[in-house]
């Protein structure tokens, strides 16, 4: 099986949603514009009064002007763009290399794959700074450039190293924790660059349709299958939403189902987004019997709101139901499960008090979570992921190395680490961990392929460029003892 590339099933509709895309964004760029000279990170606000003044009493105005002057022509690309999207799939598909031109991968021995999740707060420059972040186009090509290169071996004996995306650079990964005395054999590490040979990279976040486009151009070169304009804007049954997800899917091997579910019961901030469930089946090879190994994709942001545990559980509940009805639609009789994972930023942590709803949901009773120890209590050597944002630019946490070395110091960590909720509560547990709203998390099931985690990793490369530290898990999966691949 193979997805369509476009999200039209006509190229006339195609050119058509092109079209009206084009007419609307002047009106797009303009209002963006006039946010960002209106609302300011903290470094803008450390540069003194003049030059914010100086934004809002000539910036402001201008880009308000120029926003009213291109109404007309916005209102007409938008009578055709928001209807057109009833007509629309619900992704886009880029597909860099052709499967007929590819001889069928047979595989021998035990498998490993290695996947990685971050939210980069992709937004319109105007809405990035309410979280302290500006320039989404420069961080997106940064984000880029850093996805596809990486720096040169560093010559530890426990690193090994092997180019991403094709370039000259090389991007250090430690295959196995090293262990000095009687540590504690544990796979979690906080590393200052992303692991090498990713199979999967889930993004979350990635509104910006210029930024999208930056990081296809990048990670094509190694990922030949990117699902990305993932759940459609436009009009939802009694509302409206300006964005789709922001969820982004770039894989190494081929795709051979995928379906998106939208998340009914968004309110506030969140309604404005078509956030919900992307599941994908993938084909990752054959056995040296001819049967088809795949494995199954689900990824998801959850409602951010933190006072609405009840619609995130609510989401939970609809995506466990959602995955059952996706794998009973798309499975084949022959197919043999290598891995059932779902990622992305689900909103909540393990050790907030006022999380307690979603930590003992039944979401965790089928997929597990390597972080988790139990309900409220993470293990040893995890760190939180998202950042305070009004310090993402302190020396201690703006560059890989030293966010590495705040993230790996308990003290360091609860001064720029978010806290628990309700604040002023530090959590229950060994150690202090920090809102871990970031998970990679898998499914143990007769039905699939024996899996081991090897290492978990939390990722400081993007620091400066996002308030979440990205995830990543590398694990092998192995066939029933007399069985081989």
């Amino acid at each position: 099986m193979s997805l369509p590339e476009s999200p039209f099933s006509c190229l006339c509709l195609h050119l058509l949603f092109s079209l009206s895309s084009a007419l609307l964004f002047p009106s797009y760029w303009f209002i963006d514009r006039l946010l960002s000279c209106a609302v300011f990170t903290s470094v803008e606000r450390s540069r003194g009064l003049g030059p914010r003044l100086l934004c809002l009493l000539l910036g402001v105005p201008l880009f308000l002007l120029l926003f009213l002057l291109s109404l007309p022509l916005g209102f007409f690309g938008f009578l055709f763009w928001a209807p057109l999207h009833c007509a629309r799939r619900p992704f886009s598909y880029q597909n860099s290399v052709k499967t007929a031109d590819l001889p069928e991968k047979i595989l021998s021995g035990d498998r490993s794959f290695t996947f990685i999740s971050a939210n980069l707060c992709l937004l319109p420059d105007g809405l990035a700074r309410f979280s302290n972040l500006r320039h989404s186009q420069r961080r997106s090509a940064a984000i880029s450039r850093l996805l596809c290169s990486a720096p040169e071996p560093a010559g530890n004996n426990c690193e090994d190293t092997v180019p991403i995306c094709g370039t000259e650079d090389v991007v250090p990964m430690i295959e196995m924790p090293c262990k000095t005395g009687e540590e504690e054999d544990a796979p979690f590490e906080v590393s200052v660059t992303f692991p090498k040979n990713a199979d999967f990279v889930c993004l979350q976040e990635v509104f910006d349709g210029r930024a999208s486009r930056k990081l296809r151009r990048c990670l094509g070169t190694t990922f030949p299958h990117i699902l990305y304009d993932v759940g459609p804007s436009g009009p939802r049954g009694c509302g409206f939403r300006f964005f789709n997800s922001g969820l982004f899917l770039a894989s190494r091997h081929q795709f051979t189902a995928a379906k998106y579910y939208f998340y009914p019961n968004a309110r506030g901030e969140d309604a404005m987004a078509s956030k919900g469930l992307l599941c994908v089946k993938v084909h990752v090879g054959m056995t040296k019997q001819k049967q088809r190994i795949v494995g199954y994709i689900n990824c998801t942001h959850l409602h951010a709101p933190e006072s609405d545990a009840v619609i995130r559980c609510d989401q939970m509940s609809l995506l466990l139901r959602w995955v059952l009805d996706f794998q009973s639609q798309y499975c084949e009789d022959g197919d043999l499960v290598a891995f059932d994972i779902l990622c992305g930023d689900l909103n909540f942590d393990n050790c907030s008090t006022d999380d307690c709803m979603e930590q003992k949901h039944q979401l965790f009773s089928v997929y597990k979570d390597a972080c988790r120890d139990t309900a409220g209590q993470d293990r040893l050597g995890t760190v939180g992921t998202l950042l305070r944002a009004d310090s993402l630019y302190h020396e201690a946490v703006n560059t890989p190395a030293s966010l590495k070395r705040t993230l790996d110091s308990e003290a360091e960590r609860k001064l720029y680490v978010a806290p628990p909720l309700p604040e002023g509560i530090d959590g229950t547990g060994a150690h202090w961990t920090g809102r871990r709203i970031d998970y990679i998390l898998y499914r143990e099931s007769d039905s699939l392929l024996s899996l081991a985690v090897n290492k978990f990793q939390f990722i400081t490369q993007l620091a400066g460029l996002s308030d979440h530290v990205p995830v990543s898990m590398h694990f092998s999966v192995s066939l029933p003892e007399g069985s081989s691949l």
